[in-house]
Formats: structure tokens, sequence, C-alpha cells
């Protein structure tokens, strides 16, 4: 059967793909013999990747037009060659693997995943760890070999310094926590790796001083670049257009905002309406995290009462702080997906320390951890990667990663959430409407920042400057944010215009359907098809409908 010969060949596929990344193996669940392997951190990576994308694309492609492969096999052949472009966007048009010298990113979320996830028995996690961190020096020094003969970006390189730097805390906080819970031998072994790791690190935050002695490149990608990735998204906007869209998005929230302020603190401003909404936090960090678990399973409890969406019961999620060499980058919260692969699906709900305990209240207010487990957990990213991994694993391959390929589903999905469940009567207080309609006048400007950053319109402090006047944000927070966007081109407009594209889908099915659309049904398709681009998952969503 066609059918049956495709599925084994993309079992091919996965087999070849892991050899050269490894680490994607422990995220997606596939843990023997990856979890204890670090891919080569040089150019040899991308271009065996390259290779193999080729390769495959060339042998599957052949069987997209067959009659005898599902929605899903066929969307998957075309997933599959949005991969392979986008790779090459990112190795060519715009090569931030030899730009961005944050040799931590990896093997730092990898760790972190491996410590946090209770996939398998500690030993066996901490075995594991112990081999990666061994082979840790390997990896960063062919990670530093890409800049033999390129330039990085001075922003980018200080925030690698950071990340370097606090790196060696949190393999000390590992090696701490596996004291007395395994054999004397492995905590030794353990300890010993700790220690090769730590004098790699010195040896890379040395060489990450002398790369900020310049001379440096530019991150903007300027405006032909830019609108051939928007092109190869296909978002079917132009930069142009989503940068208008973003603008009177901004100008809407706005005043919207405004006359919820004046029913929270009449005579006072948003500013005071903001001291109000923000007085009711938590006294303490670990008071929020309670906070944000119990928000997240109210919510839970409210789409399965109100039959919103199909949850998952088995599905299980950890609330927990965002570690010490990831904080620069997730200044406020972020969602580490469940495994596809493993039987439980489990995901990491981060949330970050401010750095100034005053700050508590302005992202830690109740009104923003119940908007912000809405986004995050349910029936937001958790909800949505849980119901995405029950489809075919190959159309998750365009999501991941440096050109955002499938951003405007996820975090559309996530953002169309917020308003969703508003609407539907959840925590509907105007507190709860003040903090979304802050989230989603940081969502327009985002739009705003990313085109003009990545078109080379915008300098950081223009764009941080902005921002802090928009929304109100601290001045440090704002300006990781705004930095995060630079060697993210595009993925952060996705967020509003993401929700955007979504409500425009959701509006034309209705009208199409009429009685007939069901928005159960409509959540669960968009849900499960979440992981592809926005063009891929709709044409899913249509066929699933049958509209």
């Amino acid at each position: 059967m066609t059918s049956d010969k495709f599925d084994h060949m993309t079992g091919e596929f996965l087999r070849d793909f892991l050899r050269i990344h490894p680490d994607v193996g422990t995220f997606i669940g596939i843990h023997a013999p990856y979890d204890w392997q670090l891919p080569n951190g040089g150019f040899k990576k991308l271009e065996d990747t390259r290779n193999l994308l080729g390769f495959w694309y060339n042998k599957m492609k052949e069987f997209e037009t067959s009659d005898e492969l599902s929605l899903d096999q066929k969307l998957s052949v075309r997933t599959l060659k949005l991969a392979m472009d986008s790779h090459e966007f990112s190795m060519v048009d715009y090569p931030v693997w030899k730009m961005n010298p944050d040799g931590i990113d990896l093997p730092g979320s990898t760790f972190f995943v491996m410590l946090t996830r209770d996939y398998a028995p500690f030993d066996q996690r901490v075995s594991a760890m112990t081999s990666r961190m061994k082979r840790l020096p390997k990896y960063l020094n062919e990670f530093r070999s890409r800049f033999d003969n390129s330039q990085p970006v001075k922003e980018w390189t200080q925030l690698a310094k950071e990340s370097a730097e606090q790196f060696p805390g949190f393999l000390k906080f590992i090696d701490a926590a596996a004291k007395q819970k395994v054999h004397d031998s492995l905590a030794d072994d353990l300890t010993s790796a700790v220690k090769e790791a730590e004098s790699a690190l010195e040896e890379h935050v040395d060489w990450l001083d002398k790369l900020l002695e310049g001379p440096f490149a530019k991150f903007p990608m300027g405006k032909r670049k830019f609108a051939k990735l928007i092109k190869l998204r296909g978002l079917g906007l132009m930069p142009s257009e989503i940068l208008s869209l973003g603008e009177t998005y901004l100008k809407s929230f706005k005043e919207e905002r405004v006359k919820v302020a004046e029913k929270i603190a009449p005579g006072k401003g948003v500013e005071g309406a903001m001291e109000v909404v923000r007085a009711k936090c938590g006294k303490t960090f670990e008071e929020a995290l309670s906070m944000t678990e119990e928000e997240m399973n109210k919510a839970k409890q409210y789409i399965i009462e109100k039959d919103i969406a199909t949850v998952d019961p088995h599905a299980v999620l950890r609330v927990v702080e965002t570690p010490s060499f990831l904080a620069s980058l997730l200044p406020y919260a972020a969602l580490f997906q469940p495994a596809v692969f493993d039987p439980v699906q489990e995901g990491i709900y981060v949330v970050t320390r401010p750095k100034d305990p005053k700050d508590l209240g302005s992202h830690l207010n109740r009104a923003a951890i119940i908007n912000t487990a809405v986004h995050e957990a349910y029936p937001g990213h958790f909800h949505q990667d849980v119901a995405a991994n029950k489809r075919h694993w190959m159309l998750q391959i365009a999501a991941g990663g440096d050109t955002a390929m499938a951003t405007e589903t996820i975090e559309g999905w996530a953002h169309y959430c917020e308003k969703m469940m508003f609407d539907r009567g959840y925590e509907a207080t105007d507190e709860a409407a003040f903090e979304m309609l802050n989230g989603a006048i940081w969502r327009a400007c985002r739009i705003v920042a990313d085109v003009k950053l990545a078109q080379g319109e915008a300098t950081i402090l223009d764009m941080t400057e902005f921002m802090v006047k928009e929304i109100g944000m601290t001045r440090d927070a704002t300006e990781k944010e705004v930095l995060r966007y630079t060697h993210t081109p595009s993925q952060a407009l996705s967020y509003m215009i993401g929700r955007h594209l979504i409500l425009e889908f959701r509006k034309e099915l209705e009208t199409k359907m009429g009685a007939n659309f069901n928005e159960k049904r409509f959540h669960d398709l968009v849900a499960s098809y979440g992981l592809l681009p926005f063009a891929l998952m709709k044409e899913a969503v249509v066929a699933g409908l049958g509209a």
C-alpha cells in the first residue's frame, strides 16, 4: 500500500534526522540513544540538514498526489517542502547561525527539559545529562568554528555572554539535585562532568569577550529579504499591510482601554487603573507561582464544563520558575511543549521572577496571571500542543527553526484564546479586560517593532522607548523583549497577525456554514493542526468541517 510505504519512509527520515539532531529526540520523546548525545555544533549540522531535507523531499513528493495518501500524509509532504525552504533561507538569506554566538541555548534548553520532565527514572536522566555534559566542550569548540570567518551581532554577543556566565549555576543546580538521589558512582561522575563543563564555559566566555572587541555585523535583514520571508511564510499579506494592521490595532486597543480604565478608576486614567490592577497580586513570587497553577486548572475546568474544546484528561502541565540562563530571553512566561512520542503528555510552564520584587504586580497580578494561563495553558499553547501531538509527527517539522514558519498559528491561537475565553464569560471582569487589552496593545506594538527592526527602519533604542511609552512595561524587561525580536524576525508580529487571521477565518466559516458551524469542532481542528503554517492549517480545517 502507498500509504504504508509512505509511513515507512517517514520513519526512515526521522531516524536520519535524529542522527544529525539528537537533541530533538529528547524534545519529541525518542530518548535512546539520543539523550546521551549532542549534535555537531558547527556548520556541518546545517549542511547535513540541508542535504537530508532535500533528499527526502525528492523521495516523498512523488507520493503527494496519490489518492491512497490521507490528508495528513499529503500535508506532511508540503510541510517538508516548507521546512526545506525555511532552512535554506536561514542558511543563506539570513544566516543567524553565524551572527548569533549563543552556544548555550541548545544544550541549556535540553538539560532543562531532561531535568524537569519526568519521562524516565531519575538516575537514567542523570546518566544521560552526564554524558551530554562531557560532550559539551567539544560541542562549544565546534560551535565557535562558525565564527572563524564571520562577524557576530554586538547586541546578541552581549546576551550570549550573559547566558554563558549564568549557565554554570544551572549545572551546579543539576549536580545538587542529583545528590542523595542517585548512587555514589553516578553522582561522582556527574560532579566530574560539571567541573569539565565549567572549565569549557570559562573558555567560551573568554572567547565571547574577544568577540566583543569587534568588528560586528548588523542585525536588520532589510526590506527585500523581509518581504521574501513573509512571502515564504504564506501569510497572505505584504509587510506594509502587516505594519498598517499593527498601527490600526494599536490605536483601537488604546481607545478601548481608556474606556475600561474609567470603569476601574474613575477620573484617574490608564495609570490609575493600572495601579488598581497591579496592586492585586501576591506578596511573593512563590505566591504568584501558586496562583498561576490555580488559574491554569480553573481555565481547564471551564473549557470542559462549557464544552469549548476536547481536553486530554491524562495530560500533565507543571508550573516552575524560569531557570536563570533562560530568564534574559523569557522575561515573563513561556511553555516547553509536551513531547509528541512520550506516552504521557507532560509540558512545562515557566514563569520568570522579576529582578526587582517591587515589579511583581506588573505582570504577575491576578488579572495578568488569568490571561497568561489561558494563553500558555488552557486552551492555549499546552492544550494545542497536546492536540497536535495526536496528528502525524511530520506536521510539526516546519514549526521550529529560525524563520518562525508556523508561529502565526501557534501564537495566534493562544492570543485568539484570550479573547475567545473572555467573550465566553471566563473571568470577564473589568480588571481582566484591562490586562487583556494591555496584552493586545503589547502584541500590536510587537508588529510595529518587528517590521521596523527587521527592515532597518528603527533601532533597538527607538523600539524600546516606543514600547515603554505605549505599554508601560519596565525598561529592563522591554529592552530584553526588543532584543529578542531582532534575532527572530517575523516571530513577534505573529501573535496579533495570527489572531487576526484566525478570527477572520472563523468569520468566513460562520458566514458560509451558518447554523452548521460548530465552535467546538472548529476549536478542536484548529488546535490539532496548530503546528502547521496558517495556510495549511486553514486547508485542513476546511476539509475537516466539510465546509
